[in-house]
């Protein structure tokens, strides 16, 4: 009768609508959580700065450059390898491979911690300020690593309100903690480190309890690391190059120019880290979204989700270049005062390798799918070498603007180089025939 048929497409429409919106929520609630752990970061690093002084702040960023070395490590050992292969694996067969992950986690943060606290107790002979921050940057590392595991693994198990809850009580303890230690007048480096490490500490814990079930079997252990690898070994070469492209600029200007120096710089990138939220939600989002599109729909549908996420990297990167070039002077001399001042400019010449980086995550993230790692890393080791090469005289002759001239010519180097070995891959940059479902090219391509 006309009447059920009417109600019956109401109902219909109903439940398609109610269906879209919960695929939205996942999305939304990731871009969220980004936009918290970005907004409060950034204050984290204004209030740092301004409590401790730009020299102090430059020690705290010498610790936290060796931090950030164990990050790239653990996300290409660990954490980059589960969010691709994670995601294709289904009940049983998921909580067994998670249970293995769960394991290579606990032994590469044992490792992490204590390779940190001997580089730093090694490095406080040759710079005093480093003696006393060696057992909390020890700390920090270890409940900042395990906490930014949690938060990945739980993405990678489709529970993004965990996330946000996690990170919301991992930042709000941070920012509490540290405010307090400011208005009583005893923050330091060490205190600051500390209370780095009990708030991720804590939040770890919560993300324990929402970990979801998990399945030991010891059988699968040597199948699952040695997959693991596989898709790691170029990965965590990867990082590393990544770090020294990232990093050794700051780790010249230290050596070279001087910690406060360091201080004003690493408050200028601060900055342009507010837009990590996109990075950051590209990385959590491309990543499972890339390797479902291939399982289900071969490389035509790679090639579709790859085509928009680059789409939106451009925009994104575009709309970050225009509205640094206009505000992000101003915005630092209000940030941070009339000691970043000579240093104002920086933020300009920064925000030109944001469309770049993002433009490079986005491709890797479409190889990471193919389980084809190789060209990543080989993009990413000469844009490292080049960086190696050119950094030291770069800032031995130009100073400060030529550290930043390097950085941006190596994201360069780098983004060129990962798009000429995309284009080789058939269909992955431009249409090709379709590939069966689930179908897997055998070979990386040749460099």
């Amino acid at each position: 009768m006309p009447g059920q048929r009417e109600r019956g497409g109401a109902g219909r429409t109903w439940t398609g609508l109610r269906a879209r919106l919960r695929a939205m929520r996942g999305p939304a609630l990731s871009f969220g959580d980004q936009a918290l752990s970005s907004a409060c970061n950034f204050l984290t690093t204004i209030l740092l700065a301004r409590a401790l002084g730009l020299e102090a702040f430059g020690v705290y960023t010498m610790v936290w450059l060796a931090l950030y070395f164990a990050m790239s490590l653990q996300l290409g050992l660990i954490v980059s390898p589960m969010m691709s292969i994670g995601t294709k694996e289904q009940g049983a067969e998921a909580e067994a491979y998670y249970t293995v992950v769960f394991l290579h986690q606990a032994g590469y943060v044992v490792v992490a911690a204590v390779a940190i606290f001997a580089v730093l107790t090694v490095a406080a002979g040759a710079a005093a300020p480093l003696a006393e921050v060696a057992l909390p940057g020890a700390m920090a590392a270890a409940s900042y690593l395990t906490q930014d595991f949690l938060r990945r693994y739980l993405f990678a198990r489709r529970q993004p309100a965990g996330i946000l809850l996690i990170d919301a009580v991992n930042q709000i303890l941070k920012l509490g903690a540290l405010a307090a230690l400011w208005q009583a007048g005893v923050i330091d480096v060490a205190n600051a480190l500390w209370a780095v490490a009990g708030a991720a500490a804590i939040s770890t814990l919560c993300g324990l309890g929402m970990s979801g079930p998990l399945l030991w079997r010891r059988r699968i252990l040597t199948s699952v690391t040695g997959r693991q690898w596989r898709s790691a070994r170029w990965l965590v070469l990867t990082g590393s190059v990544q770090w020294v492209l990232s990093y050794s600029g700051l780790l010249v200007t230290a050596g070279l120019l001087g910690p406060k120096v360091l201080g004003a710089l690493r408050a200028a990138q601060s900055l342009l880290a507010v837009l990590n939220v996109v990075r950051e939600a590209l990385e959590n989002i491309v990543p499972p979204l890339a390797g479902k599109a291939f399982a289900q729909g071969g490389m035509p549908g790679l090639h579709r989700t790859l085509a928009g996420a680059m789409l939106f990297a451009g925009l994104a990167g575009a709309a970050a270049v225009i509205g640094l070039g206009l505000f992000g002077p101003w915005l630092l001399q209000l940030l941070y005062g009339g000691e970043i001042l000579e240093f104002d400019w920086v933020i300009v010449w920064y925000s030109l390798a944001f469309p770049m980086a993002l433009m490079s995550l986005v491709l890797g993230c479409a190889f990471r799918a193919l389980e084809l790692t190789r060209p990543v890393f080989l993009a990413a080791l000469v844009g490292g070498c080049l960086n190696l090469l050119l950094v030291y005289p770069a800032a031995l002759v130009f100073g400060v603007a030529g550290l930043i001239a390097v950085t941006l010519l190596s994201e360069l180097a780098a983004l060129v180089v990962l798009a000429l070995l995309a284009l080789r891959v058939p269909g992955l940059l431009a249409s090709a025939p379709d590939t069966p479902a689930g179908g897997r090219i055998a070979t990386a391509p040749s460099p």
